[in-house]
């Protein structure tokens, strides 16, 4: 157990993008997770919420403070009056994490694609968004000649 937090610990100090996409994927039926694990997380989540409200009632001088310190172009009222509840939405959510690593053995332990299984499976990649990591095509310079 404490290994496993300080494992979490060392992915916090690495930076949030990672915790909030995967906070996102515990929640979204689009990863193949099932109930047992988008039930947990979207509960916590919830609930997470729910106890950050009366933190963001407390921290409103501070917050509204920050809020008019911003400049007009970058100011977002709900990022930063509710930044508590959004960080413990997130930690929330994370009650999921032994029921996905658990999923994730049972996922890991499944048989091995077939050719037509792994052709479909690329395909459905292939169709999906990919605008987390932009690709940039570099074409080969053309041989001279």
């Amino acid at each position: 157990m404490r290994r496993a937090a300080a494992l979490l610990g060392l992915c916090l100090l690495t930076g949030c993008a990672h915790v909030v996409r995967y906070t996102d994927e515990l929640v979204q039926p689009q990863t193949g997770r099932s109930l047992l694990v988008r039930l947990p997380a979207t509960f916590g989540a919830i609930v997470g919420f729910g106890v950050g409200l009366p933190i963001d009632i407390a921290a409103l001088p501070v917050t509204w403070t920050l809020h008019l310190s911003q400049e007009d172009s970058a100011r977002d009222p709900l990022s930063t009056f509710f930044f508590p509840s959004f960080v413990l939405w997130r930690i929330g959510s994370l009650i999921a994490v032994p029921f996905d690593a658990l999923e994730w053995t049972w996922r890991s332990s499944a048989t091995e694609l077939g050719p037509e299984e792994r052709e479909r499976f690329e395909r459905e990649l292939d169709a999906k968004c990919w605008d987390v990591y932009p690709v940039q095509v570099f074409y080969p310079r053309p041989v001279p000649r």
